[in-house]
């Protein structure tokens, strides 16, 4: 099992989302690695669109889409902090119906803050 593959089964296994250190500190209880080593995994895994990064919480979310390319969109709560991939077909749909003007929003990421049903 590869470096990716370690980071990809850390994330999948996990009942909470994990930051790059949480990763990390997972990781090491198998081999001792360095901290760039699970950076580049969340890279490449990102890239590949497995993952999907909240930069909010900076946590790494597992995609729930079928492995196809598309725009992530996350939603986070402000006081837990737990994320939940939203469907990004939807959001694509609204900005390709109302256009703005300065922006292209054909490459998107969207984090909506907000508040679980727990902690609401």
């Amino acid at each position: 099992m590869n470096n990716h593959d370690i980071v990809f089964d850390i994330i999948k296994k996990s009942k909470k989302h994990l930051t790059a250190y949480e990763i990390l500190d997972k990781f090491q209880k198998f081999k001792k690695i360095q901290p760039m080593a699970v950076y580049r995994s969340l890279k490449k895994l990102i890239e590949e669109d497995k993952i999907h990064k909240s930069n909010q919480n900076k946590t790494y979310v597992l995609c729930s889409h079928e492995h196809v390319k598309h725009n992530p969109s996350i939603a986070i709560c402000r006081d837990c902090g737990d994320t939940e991939e939203l469907k990004s077909e939807l959001f694509e749909t609204i900005f390709k119906k109302n256009p703005i003007k300065k922006y292209d929003f054909s490459d998107f990421q969207l984090e909506v803050s907000t508040k679980c049903r727990r902690c609401n």
